[in-house]
This record gives structure tokens, sequence and C-alpha cells, in this order.
């Protein structure tokens, strides 16, 4: 235990006794993990089993986005890391004595604290590791390029690493999305998660949308910021405008905001697309609807843990190319549905040409879809997995 003896005493007013808690460290902005979490939310709601969720911040009143009364607490613990950890701690204590289910711990970050000073037995669900998210945990940044500081550095990440592995090899259950997320957290914290894959949001759709031929429409939708590959795609698509003998015309609709969006444009005109490139910025549900029912082609080039728009485009219809670094491929393999790219930028360019060609064939839309998971199986699945 890292933390031992006085505590930092913090208000934990939290009048879930009885409840099915699910943590998540913050909510920062609606996105996939947020949509995931309603989802649970919601079939615990259909099947009448109390739960609330648990945070240190929410910064997106959650509760607004779900349809059911929805129950969200805060712990507001100061900023500093020992208080945080602190106030999940003594929560997750009183709760446990209280004789509540056991809680899950969403995020590797809530492993990581978990293992840093939590007493009481939980669950575990972690959908990317810090691989996949880009950062590294709170400490562990390079503060200066002295030796001191790459030596202070080097014991932070030490600590994270073993905290995480003791996290998570503490929790009672341990859960992931895909087989390649199982197989590189038995490697770095050596225990073995339970793979259950994610499902889209929606269903399939019955028939097909009214779609016309020409131009082809290319859609992708996601944050403009470079973890993402937008640019991927549009040098796929300034490779393809200079073969135009072979490819039929198209049209790409990029849908999001972000930090990206100037150098994105910038980067379509010097290569000589723009005049075929439609940035739409942040769109409504009804304007995304739109979007999906007239586009040919979804284009997901980013890494991903799992990828649940490739799950929801397929639902829409659309045909997909998604790169090889998405965990979704797993459950993806052997349908025309899908072009998998692989080997990079060019990889994903070759996999681009392959479904343009294939949703120009006149029986493309009239082939079986694959079977595809939903957000309600997945849901059921967890609840069954951790015993609720």
């Amino acid at each position: 235990m890292l933390f031992r003896g006085s505590e930092v005493q913090q208000q934990v007013n939290y009048s879930a006794d009885g409840d099915i808690v699910i943590f998540q460290p913050e909510f920062i902005e609606f996105g996939g993990e947020e949509r995931v979490i309603l989802s649970l939310s919601r079939e615990l709601h259909a099947q009448g089993k109390p739960h609330s969720i648990l945070c240190y911040w929410d910064h997106i009143n959650l509760a607004a986005y779900a349809t059911w009364p929805l129950k969200v607490h805060q712990l507001n613990p100061s900023k500093n890391p020992i208080s945080k950890v602190l106030s999940l701690r003594r929560c997750l204590q009183n709760l446990y004595q209280a004789g509540s289910p056991l809680p899950v711990l969403f995020n590797i970050q809530s492993a990581y604290h978990a293992g840093l000073a939590v007493r009481s037995p939980y669950h575990v669900r972690i959908p990317d590791t810090y691989s996949l998210l880009g950062f590294k945990p709170e400490g562990t940044e390079d503060k200066a390029p002295s030796l001191l500081g790459n030596i202070k550095s080097k014991i932070s990440s030490l600590l994270s690493h073993w905290a995480t592995r003791r996290g998570i090899r503490r929790a009672n259950q341990f859960v992931t999305n895909t087989i390649a997320l199982q197989k590189e957290m038995h490697e770095l914290y050596g225990r073995n998660a339970e793979v259950i894959y994610l499902g889209g949001f929606g269903g399939l759709i019955d028939g097909l949308p009214v779609r016309l031929n020409n131009p082809i429409n290319l859609f992708t939708v996601s944050r403009l910021q470079m973890s993402k590959r937008i640019d991927w795609i549009l040098y796929a698509l300034a490779d393809i405008k200079g073969d135009v003998d072979h490819y039929p015309n198209w049209c790409l609709h990029i849908a999001g905001s972000g930090p990206d969006l100037k150098a994105l444009q910038r980067l379509s005109e010097d290569l000589g697309i723009a005049d075929q490139v439609i940035f739409h910025g942040f769109v409504s549900d009804d304007q995304l609807k739109e979007l999906y029912a007239s586009s040919h082609v979804f284009l997901m080039p980013a890494k991903q843990g799992f990828g649940l728009p490739a799950i929801e485009a397929l639902y829409q219809k659309l045909g997909l190319v998604v790169s090889d670094e998405s965990g979704v491929v797993e459950i993806l393999q052997g349908t025309n549905w899908v072009s998998i790219a692989k080997d990079g930028k060019k990889g994903f360019a070759t996999a681009t040409k392959e479904m343009l060609k294939r949703v120009s064939a006149s029986d493309f839309y009239q082939q079986p879809m694959p079977d595809l998971p939903t957000e309600g199986l997945w849901a059921k699945k967890i609840i069954s997995h951790f015993g609720w």
C-alpha cells in the first residue's frame, strides 16, 4: 500500500449504497467512452438494477445525455494526484462496507489509481492502453532535459507501471475490447483480460438509402487532430485524382472539428483536391444521419483500441476502409464490405482505391452484411460477467 497513515479528509457524501457503481476518472467531452458508459447505464436501467456513475469531475453534465434517470456523483478532490486517489479509496471503501455490488473502474488511469491505494475489491475495464492514448500517467512526463529530471522521470515511470500492474492484478474481473489489447496488457501487466467486443449505437438499417451514383461520396467523422490521420485520406485521394481514368468521380465529406482543421484545409489545397473536399465542421445528430445516408464509403485511418465508428458505418450499409491498427478489424475479416489497410499511409491509399472499385459495381450494396455486435448485447455480457 503506497498511501498509509493519516488520509486527506474528503467530503464523500455519496448516497448510493446498494448501487452498481461505474467509475470514470473525468468527463471532459462527450465521445466514444461516454457513449459506452451510457449504453451500460441504459441496460442496467432496463433491467431495473440501481446504479450510478462516479467520477472525480463531470465537466459535461453527463446525465443530460441520458433519456432515463441517471445519477452522476463527483468526488471533487483537489487537483493533486494524492487527493484524487484518496478520495476514490475512501468512497469505494464506504461502498464495500455498505454491501454494495463490486464497482467497475473504467480507464487505465483508474487501474493506476487503484494500484496506488485502493483496498476494497473492484472490477476493471480498460479500453485503451497508454500507448494508444498517447499520454503518460501523472508525474511521468519529462520535467527537464537535466540528468536529475531524467532520473525523476524514470522513477515516476517505474512507479506508474508498478501501480497500474498492481491495480490490474488485484481486480476481481478484468475486461478489455480486443484480443490485441488483451495480448499487450498480458505482456505488460501479467494478467489476461476477458475480451468483450463493443457494439455500435443503433443497429443495422432496413433497406438501402437512395444514393446518387455520381459522385461517390466518401465520408469520415472524427476530431480533427494528428492522431486521427485524416491527412492519410487526403494523400490517398490526391493519388487517386492523378489517375482519373481508372476511378469514379468522388467527393470527400469530413465532419468534425479540432486543432488541425486549418492545416488539413491547407493540405487539401496544396494537393489540388480542395474542390472535391467538404469540411462540415461539427454536425448535429440529424446532419450526421444525412451524411451517412448519402455516403457510399466510410474512411477510418486512425489507430484505435476498437473503433466504434466502423461498426456504425456498416450499420448504415457503407463500404468501409479501415486501418489494420484499429482493433475492430478482429471482427471484420472476410467480408467484401470492408477493405483493411495495411502498411501505413501507402497501404491506406491502396485500400481506398480497392473500395472505390468495389462500390462502383452495380451489385455491391445487395451483398449480405457481416454479423455485427450491438451495444445492447455488449452491455448484457458486461452485466453478466461482473455478476450484477
